[in-house]
């Protein structure tokens, strides 16, 4: 990584792909041929050992494959030719790690990566070492706001290689891991604050550390984020709703060991779609590694209760403001599932802000401010 230290970290500027209205819906053609000149430019930059903003601007455009999974899809002829170059640019090893990292690999919406930093300088965070797991190509590490860029070390964690040298490229001054988070050697305590998208799925990852209780691989994230956290530290992320919403509550009781919930935010579906593709709703947790001898918050959030549009936290029972959009009893692969939907997802990043902004209020009111 260290042949880009003299380059400038990338910047967007306002005509740039990622700064087009929040409801713009790329097709999957788009992506996989703006994928494929990512790869291209990748190949270029890593050659000569440098990289130029116009290479820059082609790198930032990458969306990994969480919402291209057609590409991998052999008996699908109509992504016949990104396939083709995926495979010559990739090699077979990468190749098939690219084919696993469908499964997770989706990236989070520039608009809510800004509302979510905001939020982190509002809970008083002015500097200082943070950690951001499963980073992608660092659409967390970009947004860092430029007041914090001088204090602020953004150490990133990525197993795709692809995602972590797109961003080692992009972001120069970062210090990008590429290895599971599982293996991230990083002491208890030993950042200022977490921010980012943990990896969704089912998938349970050993680690005697930090997943004892053999948690799916978005709780796990968050349990060990938390331990990573110094006292009094920040850590905030986006997850499955069924970090709160599972009726199994030993995930978030791992969580209340050692963290209060300063927030919890429901966005609706389609809320990440520019960024991502993918049509799941996700929540924001905002939590506070707590001080030693610290008092706990009322642990309301560790109770999920059955209701009529299906299984919810009793937090979002007792707070529906932070609910972004309108809830109802959708259709799931198991059968009916709760849905929260918004026929304006052009406001949701405003709505968010708003709620980010009382919860900030509401935080430093409970002493729970970073």
């Amino acid at each position: 990584g260290d042949v880009y230290k003299r380059q400038p970290r990338y910047s967007p500027s306002a005509d740039d792909a990622l700064s087009t209205p929040f409801g713009g819906n790329l097709s999957a053609g788009t992506r996989a041929s703006w994928n494929t000149r990512a790869l291209m430019t990748l190949r270029d930059v890593q050659q000569a050992g440098s990289v130029t903003p116009e290479q820059q601007a082609d790198l930032a455009r990458w969306s990994s494959w969480g919402a291209l999974p057609h590409v991998f899809d052999e008996s699908n002829t109509s992504f016949e030719v990104p396939r083709d170059w995926a495979k010559s640019l990739l090699g077979p090893r990468l190749y098939a790690a690219a084919r696993k990292s469908t499964i997770n690999a989706h990236f989070t919406d520039p608009e809510i990566v800004a509302a979510m930093w905001e939020h982190l300088t509002d809970l008083g965070f002015d500097g200082g070492t943070v950690l951001e797991p499963g980073s992608g190509s660092g659409n967390f590490i970009g947004a860092v706001p430029p007041e914090l860029l001088e204090g602020t070390n953004m150490i990133g964690v990525e197993l795709d290689p692809v995602s972590a040298n797109i961003s080692r490229a992009l972001y120069p001054d970062a210090v990008i891991r590429d290895e599971s988070f599982v293996d991230t050697p990083t002491p208890s305590g030993g950042v200022d604050a977490v921010i980012g998208n943990v990896p969704f799925g089912q998938v349970k990852l050993y680690d005697p550390r930090h997943n004892t209780g053999n948690y799916p691989m978005h709780d796990h994230f968050i349990v060990k984020a938390i331990d990573l956290t110094r006292p009094g530290g920040t850590i905030a992320v986006l997850t499955s709703r069924y970090t709160l919403d599972k009726e199994d509550a030993s995930a978030r009781q791992k969580m209340y060991e050692q963290a209060d919930l300063v927030g919890a935010y429901r966005l609706p579906v389609g809320a990440h779609r520019r960024a991502a593709g993918t049509e799941v709703i996700t929540d924001l947790l905002v939590f506070r590694r707590r001080p030693e001898g610290g008092d706990r918050d009322s642990g309301t959030w560790l109770t999920s209760e059955a209701r009529e549009v299906g299984r919810m936290n009793r937090y979002f029972v007792l707070n529906p403001e932070n609910v972004l959009g309108d809830i109802q009893v959708g259709h799931g692969p198991y059968g009916p599932e709760l849905q929260v939907v918004t026929d304006d997802l052009a406001g949701v990043p405003a709505r968010l802000r708003e709620q980010l902004t009382l919860g900030a209020h509401y935080a430093r009111a409970m002493d729970l401010a970073h």
